[in-house]
């Protein structure tokens, strides 16, 4: 308050002045301006001490010396990575400029796989890792499908040889004496040559119940259903205990329609998923079965001038790849992992594996289009060298390299 009447005196001051000015001699009467001169000093000194009077100081203590304060993280400003498709979709090739580059990768084709977080202390092959997609939609949706039917039990089953044996992949229900991974023989066709859809009546003319030797209460099933889920090998079977059982004019539609509605999601993958985990579930699985298995990852030739193209265009390049690899092998299970790469789980069995080879080159071929050309293909086949789903997509991505770089378009480790 005080500078803004001494600032106001001032200018009154120097008005007063200046109006004489004409009217005085400044030689003779030079005193009247020292009024005028010392009220602008003492405004100009309050404004400035007041303007820094206005900035605080803080003195630095002998704790703020030696501990200076520590840099803000983002996770401490409570700022994270949200987006999955940041971290899931990295393109492929990446740019020249990429840093962490591997010395011995060549400078022609650099192979960037979808970034996963590190591995738990604990061996990942150890167990069975539970698959989201299961918990979250497949359990719920045969749950669904038993009430639907009201039927006692629904299971998914696979053949496993030519004996009337089956292998249990999952139960809903409480009747199966028999768990998940184990297998049973039921002496019977369940489906006759060209049927994919067949409900059976268990008495004396039909179904036998000392055939089910999956349950727990097999005197007491009335009825028993069965369907094949896509073109996945596996079978959707359900029985009832109700005096009605299956008969319901719609019921066999409704079984069947459920089977392939049941294939379209177990071709479902969760894209959010880290890829070190479905491959640890793999490895897990295969050695809890003692089955081969090998990871094969797929590029097309033309990845170069495809992956300039953008939006739907990748889209559909993309999907007609998925599409080939599928229909060349629909019990094998395809995995994206980066833009225009990805993996199948196949059978590790050498003719197994030519089988397969022979078929995506079949179906590559007659697809075309944005596949013209053909693609690269890299295969690890699951050892003991193998201890982590790392080492497995290792030896998976140097294969491919090594396609890559040719002769050969195909290489298998």
């Amino acid at each position: 308050m005080l500078r803004i009447f001494f600032s106001i005196i001032a200018i009154a001051a120097s008005a007063i002045t200046f109006i004489s000015l004409d009217e005085t001699n400044f030689l003779e009467d030079w005193w009247m301006y020292i009024p005028m001169t010392g009220l602008i000093l003492i405004a100009v000194t309050l404004w400035i001490s007041s303007s820094y009077s206005a900035k605080p100081k803080r003195k630095k203590s002998t704790r703020d010396v030696q501990n200076p304060p520590e840099k803000e993280s983002l996770a401490d400003l409570g700022i994270f990575a949200t987006d999955p498709e940041e971290s899931e979709t990295k393109s492929f090739p990446p740019k020249p400029d990429t840093p962490n580059q591997p010395e011995d990768t060549p400078k022609g084709v650099q192979l960037s796989l979808l970034p996963d977080p590190p591995p738990s202390e604990s061996d990942p092959n150890s167990v069975k890792i539970p698959n989201p997609l299961e918990t979250r939609i497949l359990t719920p949706v045969l749950n669904g499908f038993k009430s639907a039917l009201d039927v006692h039990v629904v299971g998914i089953i696979r053949p496993v040889s030519g004996d009337y044996e089956y292998k249990i992949l999952g139960t809903v229900g409480q009747g199966w004496i028999k768990s998940r991974g184990e297998t049973f023989v039921l002496k019977y066709d369940l489906l006759q040559e060209g049927e994919t859809t067949a409900i059976h009546l268990v008495n004396a003319q039909g179904l036998q119940s000392d055939h089910l030797t999956y349950s727990r209460q097999p005197a007491n099933i009335t009825s028993l259903g069965v369907t094949t889920v896509g073109q996945t090998g596996n079978l959707l079977i359900v029985d009832t205990i109700s005096k009605n059982g299956l008969s319901h004019p719609r019921a066999k539609e409704l079984l069947e329609t459920f089977g392939q509605m049941y294939s379209f999601l177990l071709y479902k993958e969760d894209p959010n998923r880290p890829r070190h985990e479905i491959i640890a579930e793999e490895m897990a699985l295969a050695r809890s079965e003692n089955n081969a298995l090998a990871l094969a990852l797929v590029l097309p030739q033309k990845h170069d001038s495809l992956s300039q193209t953008y939006g739907d265009a990748l889209g559909k390049v993309e999907t007609a790849l998925s599409d080939c690899l599928t229909k060349a092998s629909p019990e094998s299970r395809v995995i994206k992992f980066g833009e225009l790469l990805y993996g199948v789980f196949t059978d590790g069995r050498k003719e197994k594996l030519e089988n397969w080879h022979t078929s995506v080159q079949i179906e590559i071929e007659a697809s075309g289009g944005f596949l013209t050309g053909g693609v690269f293909i890299g295969i690890a086949v699951l050892s003991d060298n193998h201890q982590t789903a790392d080492d497995l997509r290792s030896d998976a991505k140097e294969a491919l390299l090594e396609a890559y770089n040719g002769p050969a378009n195909t290489v298998s480790r």
